[in-house]
């Protein structure tokens, strides 16, 4: 606690608690590339060195994101924090890393601590590699371990074929069965599954941070597609305003189209906190931050 403090604690807390606006980009594209182009697009509208900070929120990993920020030419520093593994790990930019990754970045052990509640570890992880073994069959490989995305609270499977695999609500159905707490999901339109533990997802990463670090939700802007991940409507509750990204995660709706319940049931379509944007260009963002009151110009 006393390293991630030293490092992120000074003017790093402080200039948490000072924004007066948080925008969260949170959208699950049907391209990663597409990624940067649209944190671009967020940052011009708020203006870099002005009252507004940017926290990232993805399924990707933190080496997956540092390669994201160097396509983009963005630097980690222009951000307050990151939601990596859906939720799984969160990370603060840092000048001197001293984390094993060895990236500029500093992962908060005090986050590792509180969902380490009930973490199923090595268990859970032989469960799910005797699950992966049962989908495969003999003559190809349906969905394999990714050592080189798991962390030590998320494991990361590769989905080759999509179609072969379980949806959503059978697979958490599986693990509610075998008695083990764990939040599943499906990333990057159903190629990619992450098993983080009950108590970690972005949603709640985002909870975190407010009773960590006071950041007020009130003041919280999430940008999303108008679909996403299996874990996307948990984005859309609370008191934070939320743009949908309009045409953005078209390609994930077959992830949720067997689900328990219809998706519309659970996102509200008539709060005044929900607004959409036309098209995720300078403009197209800017119109919805306007009527939500955020931005006056």
């Amino acid at each position: 606690m006393e390293k991630t403090d030293q490092i992120v604690g000074g003017s790093r807390f402080l200039a948490m608690r000072m924004r007066k606006y948080i925008f969260v980009i949170a959208v699950d594209c049907d391209s990663i590339s597409d990624i940067p182009k649209i944190m671009k697009a967020v940052m011009d509208v708020a203006g870099k060195g002005g009252p507004v900070g940017f926290i990232l929120s993805t399924s990707l990993s933190i080496s997956e994101v540092h390669s994201l920020l160097i396509s983009g030419s963005i630097s980690p520093m222009d951000f307050d924090t990151f939601i990596c593994n859906s939720g799984g790990e969160v990370y603060y930019p840092s000048t001197s890393s001293e984390d094993s990754t060895g990236l500029p970045f500093m992962v908060d052990s005090d986050y590792q601590s509180h969902i380490e509640y009930r973490w199923g570890g090595e268990g859970l992880r032989k469960t799910l590699v005797r699950w992966a073994t049962s989908v495969n069959d003999k003559n190809r490989e349906i969905v394999s371990g990714d050592e080189s995305r798991s962390t030590v609270h998320c494991y990361a499977f590769n989905v080759k074929d999509p179609e072969l695999v379980p949806p959503i609500k059978e697979l958490r159905k599986l693990i509610r069965i075998q008695a083990l707490r764990c939040n599943v999901i499906y990333c990057q339109n159903g190629t990619t599954l992450n098993v983080i533990p009950v108590l970690a997802s972005r949603a709640q990463a985002l909870r975190y941070l407010y009773i960590r670090w006071g950041m007020k939700l009130s003041n919280v802007v999430v940008f999303a597609g108008e679909c996403g991940d299996t874990d996307y409507e948990a984005l859309f509750s609370g008191v934070h305003k939320t743009v949908i990204l309009k045409g953005i995660g078209n390609s994930a709706l077959k992830l949720h189209a067997n689900r328990s319940y219809p998706l519309e049931h659970v996102l509200p379509s008539d709060s005044p906190n929900i607004l959409q944007a036309e098209e995720y260009s300078t403009e197209g963002i800017r119109s919805p931050l306007r009527k939500l009151g955020v931005i006056k110009n």
